[in-house]
């Protein structure tokens, strides 16, 4: 994926380049470089594409799990 597309995800996800550099146990500035399209190994942006994705699939499965659940309560009564 294109540096600049992970920035798009990163962002329609909500984080921060703080709190993914945290998660990843990277540096801040790393993530920069790399969203800027800057010369980063190829592994950091791998990672980088792998964490994003993880992100978001665990954001929709538990957009599924609470729509799940709001229709049980919705049964129930």
């Amino acid at each position: 994926m294109k540096p600049e597309n992970l920035k798009r995800l990163r962002i329609s996800l909500g984080r921060t380049i703080g709190k993914c550099a945290d998660d990843m146990n990277v540096s801040r500035q790393t993530l920069y470089n790399l969203e800027q399209g800057r010369p980063v190994k190829q592994s950091t942006l791998t990672f980088y594409e792998l964490y994003l994705k993880s992100v978001k699939r665990d954001r929709d499965y538990n957009s599924v799990i609470k729509d799940r659940t709001r229709n049980r309560i919705r049964v129930a009564m």
